[in-house]
């Protein structure tokens, strides 16, 4: 009982660091490369759905990252493209939108597509070569400790919002038991990018996680051990990746 008390009290914080998302050229291939996902996917299945979660998803998270900026969670550093070596900054809220983009649209889509593909053994190379470039680009990224944005995953606010995605995708799934099996297989598609994606992060440094231990009246820094790690950045994934980002699958696919 103690230990569940402490989880409840102490305070769990992701913090990012580094120079996260200054480089526009890279956010605008990956966006590319989930358009022509969405191509592929109209010319080979005749679907939309691709497209329609890669749209909508996209402006939701775009919302949500000026939000970010605004409120000042989080520090969005200046964006730049770079050709004929030239370097050219990005207007600050076309730099959020192309970070709206790679945070909820080319992360949804990649799960929708090789979800819907996950046994065919041709669109798995595909999918595990675009991660190995993914981890490759991270791997020549530089380090620093700038803090970036650093929030509380725990707090009450956090824990009713997500606990509500949560229980709307649960009613969502029973109501449309026939998308049962492709939500899961997009979630696991998810689960499977971010979580290559969270382990970079972590040991280049750039995802990082904080403690403040409750301790009779005040709270406490203490260094993360190896539970707490696992436990704040796992619940990144499957939580606030995952279980959220099937929201968009039930708002623009349904």
């Amino acid at each position: 009982m103690n230990q569940v008390c402490n989880i409840i009290n102490n305070r769990y914080y992701i913090i990012r660091t580094g120079d996260f998302a200054t480089n526009g050229n890279k956010k605008i291939m990956y966006s590319l490369v989930a358009f022509i996902l969405c191509a592929d996917d109209y010319y080979t299945n005749d679907s939309l759905d691709c497209l329609f979660l890669m749209t909508g998803s996209s402006m939701v998270w775009t919302l949500i990252e000026g939000l970010l900026h605004i409120s000042k969670t989080r520090n969005i550093k200046p964006m730049f493209v770079s050709y004929s070596n030239k370097q050219v900054e990005i207007p600050k809220y076309m730099g959020i939108c192309l970070q709206g983009i790679q945070e909820g649209g080319v992360v949804s889509t990649f799960g929708l597509y090789f979800g819907d593909r996950m046994f065919n053994s041709k669109y798995v190379i595909l999918y595990n070569l675009l991660i190995i470039y993914m981890v490759v680009n991270m791997s020549k990224k530089q380090t620093n400790n700038k803090i970036l944005s650093k929030r509380q995953i725990n707090a009450t606010s956090s824990i009713i919002f997500m606990g509500t995605i949560t229980i709307y995708n649960g009613i969502s799934i029973y109501n449309h038991p026939e998308h049962i099996a492709r939500e899961l297989m997009m979630g696991v598609s998810m689960f499977y990018i971010s979580s290559i994606w969270t382990i970079v992060s972590y040991y280049k440094g750039f995802r990082k996680v904080g403690v403040q231990e409750y301790n009779g009246n005040r709270y406490v820094v203490k260094p993360p051990n190896f539970m707490d790690t696992f436990c704040v950045l796992g619940y990144d994934v499957v939580f606030e990746i995952c279980i959220a980002y099937l929201t968009f699958y039930n708002w623009f696919v349904l």
